[in-house]
């Protein structure tokens, strides 16, 4: 498995999976359109939309596999462009917009791909959502789908940005932790052997919900939930600690997110 490091002014964005499948190479994730750099592979994956994901898949010239319900946004990605800029505001410019993918293809839940990649829906950070099980490794690319993993800070802490849904993360989580998985790969930053993280992962997303909806009860804002997560979940704090990317981008639209949908 090749591990290709996307940047976005010098800082870690995104990391995109290249992984050996059926005879092919195969990159999941091949990161926004302003970090893109040419990669030599046969088709490209898209665990979701999300233009710090997916936003290159235009770029590279090969097949495009995604959700079945959303592959015309990818052939045609003018609405969701826009929908980016409302949704990130500048970062959306700093990521880059999206070229149209020549040629789409719809992937289904439960489907194997090469013979070798299974395919799991798994809504709630975003509802075009995937996972994908190498299984020859026996590697989980878990997208979105439970968390941005910090190996350097020994840190796990959730994605939920707007529009989030919290039953269905969990639902997804619980789902994949039963498939055996014997690695994790987080595009947000690298992959581990821990998998119990997941199981760890779902106690951590509900301490979190419990905690927006006490500050949403009193009144209180982004501001008031920063700190709550601050004091009572080292990832949080460790995550302010670190600022830059981690907490301008991957934090704050979390919190922010969580906050919006209780």
């Amino acid at each position: 498995m090749e591990a290709v490091k996307r940047f976005i002014q010098g800082q870690h964005l995104v990391t995109t999976y290249v992984v050996e499948a059926g005879g092919l190479r195969v990159a999941i994730d091949p990161g926004p359109p302003n970090a893109y750099t040419p990669l030599a592979v046969d088709a490209v994956l898209c665990t979701h939309l999300h233009n710090d994901h997916c936003g290159a898949a235009g770029h590279v010239g090969r097949p495009v596999y995604a959700h079945e319900r959303y592959i015309r946004h990818l052939a045609d990605p003018g609405k969701l462009w826009e929908a980016t800029r409302e949704a990130l505001g500048p970062w959306a410019e700093l990521f880059g917009q999206p070229r149209p993918a020549a040629d789409v293809r719809p992937l289904k839940d439960g489907e194997r791909l090469f013979d070798a990649i299974d395919v799991y829906f798994t809504p709630g950070h975003a509802p075009h959502h995937v996972m994908f099980l190498h299984r020859d490794s026996g590697a989980l690319f878990v997208g979105d789908g439970a968390g941005v993993y910090v190996p350097e800070l020994r840190a796990v802490f959730p994605t939920t940005p707007a529009p989030f849904r919290y039953d269905l993360y969990v639902e997804s989580l619980r789902r994949v932790s039963a498939i055996g998985a014997k690695a994790l790969c987080f595009p947000h930053f690298a992959c581990t052997e821990e998998v119990d993280l997941l199981r760890r992962h779902i106690e951590q997303i509900k301490a979190w919900r419990e905690a927006a909806e006490a500050v949403k009860a009193r009144g209180g804002g982004v501001e008031g939930l920063l700190e709550e997560l601050r004091r009572n979940d080292e990832a949080a704090a460790k995550a302010v600690e670190a600022g830059g990317l981690l907490y301008r981008f991957f934090l704050l639209q979390s919190v922010s997110g969580l906050l919006a949908s209780v």
